[in-house]
């Protein structure tokens, strides 16, 4: 859910809650019939804020625990801008994320320092289609979108491998997937 929306949809249910709380108030002193007393006036104000609490209470429980998920995906946005926007960081490799065409694509020659391409002799990813293989950011630099990455992971066992396919689905697609359904832009572009 984007921010704005959030804080709409906040704004509304506060506004719900002051009137539910209100209408207690006004219940509670028509039940005692407050003569303006200081004992009777907080006699009432504390039923009011009971019985309103539990509103208050339930009106803001789903809303505070989307704040906290956007808020960690801004902590998230925040540590991947640490990492000069389109870098992100494996083992100490520097792994550069272009998007194209609305798409997260790695950097062929990053991967590469990260998976020997000797080991992927029976792989001809320069015959890989149009989508899964091509020209990122001019003809100097090529890569590999999501559907690609798979491909090249696609029969490799090793632990060093599976770390890095675990790594680029956690760090790089999925935070963008999940950042595109919430209406926010990649934290990198």
């Amino acid at each position: 859910m984007s921010p704005t929306k959030l804080m709409f949809r906040v704004l509304v249910r506060a506004v719900l809650c002051l009137l539910v709380s209100a209408a207690c108030y006004f219940l509670f002193t028509a039940a005692l019939g407050a003569t303006g007393q200081a004992s009777q006036t907080r006699i009432i104000w504390a039923m009011t804020i009971v019985a309103s609490g539990v509103v208050w209470a339930f009106a803001f429980v789903r809303p505070a625990l989307e704040l906290v998920g956007v808020l960690a995906d801004a902590v998230h946005t925040l540590a991947w801008r640490e990492e000069n926007g389109r870098y992100f960081s494996f083992d100490g490799q520097k792994i550069r994320v272009v998007v194209v065409d609305g798409e997260p694509w790695v950097a062929e020659a990053d991967v590469f320092k990260v998976l020997d391409p000797k080991t992927l002799h029976h792989l001809h990813w320069q015959k890989m289609p149009a989508d899964e293989y091509g020209e990122i950011s001019g003809p100097e630099l090529k890569g590999f979108s999501e559907k690609g990455v798979e491909k090249l992971f696609a029969g490799r066992t090793d632990d060093h491998s599976r770390r890095f396919r675990k790594w680029l689905i956690g760090e790089v697609f999925f935070p963008f997937h999940r950042a595109r359904e919430r209406g926010l832009p990649p934290p990198w572009a």
